[in-house]
Parts: structure tokens; sequence; C-alpha cells
């Protein structure tokens, strides 16, 4: 009789909750995007957030499914230019109606045929300075199905141009995190590009490059393919027969000016050079005072000499501009030493200056420092007899100018630092820590990524950086029972700038790196298709741990596989350690949200963790 009154009483509060639930007017809250954001250029994009449990939702008319929670994500079209999402939630009581508006950029298009126009290609191009033996590439927009040719008054009349295929806008989010197509929708035509390689003749002053464009004759129209351009969109071209109209750079260009070259001296002590001005990155780390000989700039990018055939570029923010008469870093390298303890192995490289450097990992065996600006005077290399890693080091000089030393391991890579002492180049390689089937004294740190600024936020409001943390205590919890040592970059959501948490795990001699994240996506890739766990490394000899982590962390989640990423991310970039940077699960999808609530969930993701770490540590050995 008791338990049947339990019972009832039960069913009564049940009752109650669910009829104060619908006895409320229902809440709309859109977490992305915000109101007035500027979102990517794409034709569809998402937009989420959470509703009263129990309603039904629309937006712009299409029925959205609603977690059992009130999260809601939605994939939707867009139209360029102010655009409104609709939402309308309904329950039993009322219906709430909320507006969120968007500014969807408009695409760049091709020129219509009914004018003669012609524009930089960029949007914003950078002055340019440049050499003698440099290539000047101009690339402009005009309309499409002429003639076109540029000039440098006071150098050159006259430099012809054709027009390419129809150029696709970079639309990287799709291409990375979706399914790799890029809309049709973002080909223009009417793009021009023409070259020319620049002589040891002095431009006089700095000056704008001239653009000219000519309409086609109808001779020219017949001669078109079918396949690039339709004639009767054409025909309006005739009535421009003969004319040719004249436009100009938005950018200055100077050759071979009286200031260039000039030797720079790094003033960062983490320096990146790369293969072109904002572009991909030639080499990481390189120490404050570094010098090296500047021949052109574009932009705040300038260009380096670094030997016969190779270049580097490096923002004019991180460099200091030395006395003219300053000469470029010499060094002849005469020999080469090694010393050994039971951490690490160091190699040293006697030069006369702070050199540039490269380092390249060939193989999981395999380590190539290229020194620019050296010649090899070296008739001795010293190997430490006690040492059980290097089997042997051979250098090389590939070109002028450019020294490589390549050192062949007797087991795979485990880390490297490289760093000066006065001039004398050191290559310090570190050596695994002891493992017997435990992880007794291993030094793992685990960084829970974001904060102060909270990450992704989930549709129910969720952020990133909090459960960031909550997992990666789990993670630490689990690693202690086995006897680690793990230490968080933060233990609280206290303020821990982004470049702080490698320099972390330097300082303390970390022999692993775990950084803890939660997905989302760029604008325009559907999170309905793409979504899971995932795991980015950066260095080929992080690669083994984050496939051992990711397999174990698909098995113990049971979400899909979202790929193991090359990702050039900053946690990543440190050479010291193995490391790994990994998206357990898409915060912004309302069931997968839900899961990273769970602690059970969380202790899943802690234990693949370090069962993929121990698999990791097994397969090294």
């Amino acid at each position: 009789m008791i338990k049947t009154i339990h019972r009832l009483f039960f069913l009564i509060l049940l009752c109650n909750i669910a009829v104060s639930a619908f006895g409320e007017t229902p809440t709309i809250n859109v977490v992305y995007p915000k109101g007035g954001d500027r979102i990517g250029a794409v034709d569809s994009t998402f937009i989420f957030g959470s509703v009263t449990p129990g309603s039904e939702l629309t937006i712009n008319g299409e029925s959205i499914d609603v977690h059992r929670n009130g999260a809601f994500i939605a994939f939707l079209p867009l139209q360029p230019g102010p655009f409104d999402f609709e939402l309308r939630a309904i329950n039993e009581n009322d219906t709430t109606f909320y507006i969120r508006s968007v500014n969807v950029p408009i695409p760049k298009k091709s020129f219509g045929y009914d004018q003669l126009a012609v524009t930089d290609w960029q949007d914003s191009a950078s002055n340019i300075i440049l050499a003698e033996g440099d290539l000047l590439r101009v690339e402009f927009q005009a309309t499409p199905c002429c003639h076109a040719w540029f000039s440098i008054p006071g150098y050159v009349d006259s430099v012809p141009m054709v027009e390419m295929p129809p150029r696709i806008q970079p639309y990287w989010g799709e291409t990375v995190f979706g399914i790799g197509a890029v809309p049709e929708s973002l080909k223009i035509s009417g793009y021009y590009s023409g070259f020319m390689e620049i002589d040891g003749r002095k431009l006089p002053d700095s000056t704008r490059i001239c653009y000219f464009l000519k309409a086609p004759s109808l001779h020219d129209l017949f001669e078109i393919p079918a396949d690039r351009v339709k004639f009767i969109e054409t025909m309006s071209l005739l009535e421009f027969q003969g004319e040719t109209t004249i436009d100009s750079s938005g950018y200055f260009i100077s050759i071979n000016p009286v200031d260039y070259p000039r030797v720079v001296e790094f003033t960062d002590s983490v320096q990146i050079m790369r293969v072109g001005p904002s572009k991909g990155y030639l080499s990481i780390f390189q120490p404050k005072g570094v010098r090296a000989l500047a021949v052109g700039r574009v932009g705040e990018w300038l260009k380096l000499t670094l030997s016969q055939t190779q270049q580097g570029w490096v923002n004019v923010n991180s460099i200091k501009f030395l006395d003219p008469a300053w000469p470029p870093p010499a060094s002849y390298l005469k020999a080469i030493r090694t010393y050994s303890d039971k951490n690490k192995l160091v190699i040293e490289l006697p030069l006369s200056d702070k050199h540039p450097f490269k380092i390249a990992e060939e193989d999981r065996y395999t380590l190539k420092i290229f020194i620019y600006g050296v010649i090899s005077d070296t008739d001795w290399i010293r190997y430490d007899f006690n040492d059980k890693d290097l089997d042997f080091a051979v250098w090389s000089q590939p070109e002028p100018y450019l020294y490589c030393l390549t050192l062949k391991m007797k087991r795979p890579l485990w880390g490297y630092d490289c760093y000066y002492e006065s001039d004398i180049l050191k290559l310090q390689i570190n050596k695994p820590p002891q493992y017997n089937g435990r992880l007794d004294d291993i030094v793992i740190v685990v960084d829970p990524g974001h904060s102060p600024d909270p990450g992704a936020i989930g549709p129910t409001g969720l952020k990133e950086s909090e459960i960031n943390l909550e997992i990666a205590k789990a993670i630490k919890e689990d690693l202690e029972n086995k006897g680690a040592k793990v230490i968080l970059t933060r233990e609280d959501m206290s303020d821990l700038p982004l470049y702080d948490r490698p320099a972390i795990a330097k300082n303390l001699n970390a022999d692993l790196f775990v950084s803890i994240h939660n997905n989302a996506l760029p604008d325009g890739v559907s999170p309905f298709e793409n979504n899971g766990t995932s795991a980015y490394y950066y260095h080929v000899h992080s690669i083994d741990l984050a496939r051992a982590i990711h397999e174990e962390m698909l098995k113990a989640t049971g979400l899909k596989d979202y790929g193991l990423y090359h990702g050039n991310l900053a946690v990543n970039r440190p050479t010291q350690y193995p490391a790994v940077l990994l998206e357990c699960a898409f915060i912004i999808l309302p069931e997968q949200e839900a899961l990273l609530k769970n602690k059970n969930f969380q202790n899943r993701i802690a234990r693949a963790v370090r069962k993929g770490i121990e698999r990791f540590l097994d397969e090294y050995k």
C-alpha cells in the first residue's frame, strides 16, 4: 500500500513538472551565430542553440529536430547580404517567434560583358620591393574575353597577359573539414595573369603598375571556345571594339632600390620563417639573434636569401635592420662533436655567427639539420663512445652556403631541441623515458584547451573551456593511478595564454604532451555529415602517439572517425617531446554535448587516452 502511494505521488509529481513546462511560453536561445555576425561567404551554414524542452521548432519554415534537453542544430541555405533566420517555437501553451540577423558576404563575381572593367585581383595588394633575378607576377580581374597587358612606367612597356581558366575562390573550411568539395558558384572568369623577370636596371621611384584592357573584335569572339563563354553573352562587347581601358594597381612597386640588400637580425625568440608572404612554414623556432640577408619585401613580409637557391620570408615586426655595411653571416664548419648522458645526446656545431637553420625529420630514424650561409671545412666528427642512440653522422654540401648534417639513429626519434650558446649551434636529441609496462615517473603534461576564451559553445551553453578541464582532470586521475606524474597546464578557469602551455611542458622536461579540446566547424560545413572524434599532430615523431590514442578514442566513445590530421597548431609545434591535440567530440551537436556532460563518458575518454599512451610506449619499446 505504501509503495502504491509512493508511485502515485511520483506520477503526480511528473505530471506537475510536465504541466509546468508546457504551461510556459517557450523560450528560444540562439548560441551561434551571434546577432549581426559577418559569417563566411558560403551558401549554407549551421545555427544552433536551445528551446524550452518539449517544444517544436521551425527555422525559416523548416522543421528542426530538438533534443530532449531542448538543444537543437540546423544546417540551412543562405542568401548573400543581410540575412534573417526566422525561428518559431511551439508548445501546448503558446508560440514564440524570434529573428536572428546576420550578414553574408557577397562572393566575388565575374564582370559582365556590358562594360570594360579592370581591378586588382586581391582587394588589398601590398607594396612590393624586387631585386634583379626576381620574377614579378601581375594578376588582375577584368571583363572576360578581352586582350590584356601591363606596364611599369619608366621600366617596361606592354608585357602581355593571358586570360586564365575560371578560378575557384579558396574555401578551406569545406576542403579540410568537409567532404572536400568547393561550391561551383565560386568560379570566376576574367582572371588575367602575366609575368616578367627583373633585370639589373633600377626604377627611379616607387610607382604603380599600369593595367591595360582592350575589347575583342568580332573575329576574336568567333575564336573563343564554346566551353569558355557563350557567344550571345559577348555580343555587347562589340560596342567597345577598338576601345582600351586603363587602370593602375592599388600597390606600389620598387625595383633594385639602394637600401637593399640589407642584413637583418631576428628579435623574436621563436621566429618562424615561411616559404612565402603569410604562407606555409619553412622553419620554426629560429632563436633570437639569428642574422640573414634581406633582399626584397611584400607588404609586411621581408624576403631573405638563405643560400644560392633557397629563400625565406619573415615578418618585418620580428626583425631589426643592421647597419647597411654589416656583411651577411658566413661560417666554415671545421669539426663536430657529440656528448651524451642518460637523458639526451647533444651535437655541437661551432660557427662564427648565428645562422638560420631548418630541421627535417626524414623518417622516424633520420634527422637532418640544414644550416644556411655555412660552407663545409669539416674534417672531424667526434662521437661520444658511451652513447647508444646515434648510429652515425654524415655531412654534405647540397649547394653553396647550405650545409647539411644527417643523423641516423638506432631507435625512433623521441624529441629534440636546437639552440645557440654563443655562436655554437647545439642540437639536443632527447632520449625516451624508461617504460616497463607501467607509467611510473613518466612526466605527462595534459592541457585543457582554452581559457580565458571559452572556445566553442554548445547549444545549451556548455563552454568548451569548462568541459575540457573536466575531461583533463579525469585523464590526470586515470594516469596517476598507473604511476604517471601528471601536470595540468591549468587547474581552474584562470587565464592561461596559448604559448604558455607548451612552455610549461618544456620547462618541466615533459615526456609527453596531450591537449584536450572539443570540436566545432567553420561556416558552411555541415555538422550532420562531418563530426566525430579526431587527433592532430605536427612532427613525424608524434604521429604514432596521435594514431594510438585516436584508435582507442574511437573504440571508447563510439563516435565516428573524423580523421587523423597533420595540423599546424601552436601546442603541437614544439619538438622536444611527442605532442598531440585531441578533439574528443562535437560540442555543437546536441547529442554529443549531452554526452560530454556525462561523467561516465568523460571517464571513457580518460581511459582511452591512457590506453593510447600505453600502446604507444609498448610499440615504441
